[in-house]
């Protein structure tokens, strides 16, 4: 039987339908508490956390109930699928609520469509694209979208010819790699080894039957949190072929939330240590001494942000928004010149 005959997870439309507005509200939910306890902590760790000083917090009582109903109904969308991906992991439901918003003409992104079990993905096809509910917590994944697409745009269009790189920090199930097909591009993709694991196994169903393209890639399975003690950009150059005398995008997609204080300032510090074209920042970035909250005054956080890019690191901020108070900051800067 070919991945094309494979049966849905139910036989009921009805039921797709039910099943994924389950799924979708419980993902909102989540989403909505992870951006609620983004937009208040100091510097380093909650002081409700009971890891050791800086490390992520632990997930609450309704959040780690949340997950594990959402686990249980995620995993029906895999239940017929041969490709090996069991995984219901974050990176996984925001690969599946990106291919949505892309059906609902809310972002582009076909691509996100295509990684998914052609047994299962017509539960978000037409007609039943508009049953979907997600609530306006998605509207942060559109931007983001949109915003570090246009810096991609703006790099490939300075940098039209030659070689050129994007590092990916905790790539995840990012598909701009196979989105964004140049000659001379290099992606260097660098998530957890078993995020990369299953990585893989998506772009080897999308390049496989398909013969969809894909630029130049390289995945670099390592632990983001080691940069504390190893450097991110010495793992980057052995591991991913990372050239300091390529242009160079960098760009960091809600990252910060998994490292801990001291792993997250350490990338950083290596990262802009070097004169690389260009960064694009989409994330907290308490842990890196910008703080969220205080008083609502014009540009507060957009003045926090700069004194860490531009004084701390000497770096330029090109462009700079934020929401949820300065929970979250979108943020281009480049090198100077």
């Amino acid at each position: 039987m070919s991945l094309g005959s494979l049966p849905p997870f139910s036989t009921s439309p009805a039921i797709n339908i039910v099943t994924m507005n389950v799924i979708f509200t419980l993902l909102a939910l989540i989403v909505s508490a992870e951006a609620f306890s983004a937009s208040t902590p100091p510097p380093g760790a909650p002081p409700t956390s009971k890891g050791p000083p800086g490390a992520p917090p632990p997930p609450t009582r309704v959040q780690r109930v949340l997950d594990a109903t959402f686990n249980a109904a995620f995993s029906g969308l895999y239940l017929f699928d041969r490709s090996g991906v069991k995984d219901s992991s974050k990176n996984l439901r925001v690969l599946w609520t990106r291919a949505l918003l892309d059906r609902q003409g809310r972002l582009e992104d076909s691509v996100a469509f295509q990684l998914l079990p052609r047994g299962t993905r017509r539960i978000i096809s037409w007609p039943f694209t508009k049953a979907w509910r997600l609530t306006s917590k998605y509207d942060w994944i559109v931007d983001r979208t949109n915003f570090i697409d246009s810096e991609v745009d703006a790099f490939l269009e300075e940098f039209k010819e030659g070689e050129r790189q994007v590092v990916l920090l905790g790539s995840g199930y990012d598909t701009r790699s196979m989105r964004y097909i140049s000659e001379g591009l290099k992606f260097i993709e660098v998530d957890l080894p078993d995020v990369i694991a299953t990585k893989i196994k998506l772009v080897n169903r999308y390049v496989g039957p398909r013969r969809g393209e894909i630029s130049d890639v390289a995945y670099v399975p390592f632990d983001l949190n080691g940069a504390a003690g190893v450097s991110l950009v010495d793992t980057l150059t052995k591991k991913g072929g990372l050239s300091l005398d390529v242009p160079t995008l960098v760009v960091c997609e809600a990252v910060m939330f998994y490292l801990a204080p001291p792993a997250a300032k350490a990338a950083f510090a290596d990262l802009f240590s070097k004169n690389f074209a260009k960064y694009v920042i989409v994330d907290n970035l308490a842990k890196l001494g910008v703080t969220p909250g205080g008083p609502p005054t014009p540009n507060v956080h957009e003045e926090r942000c700069k004194k860490w890019v531009e004084e701390e690191n000497d770096k330029i901020v090109t462009k700079h928004d934020e929401i949820w108070n300065g929970a979250i900051h979108f943020v281009a800067a480049e090198s100077r010149k």
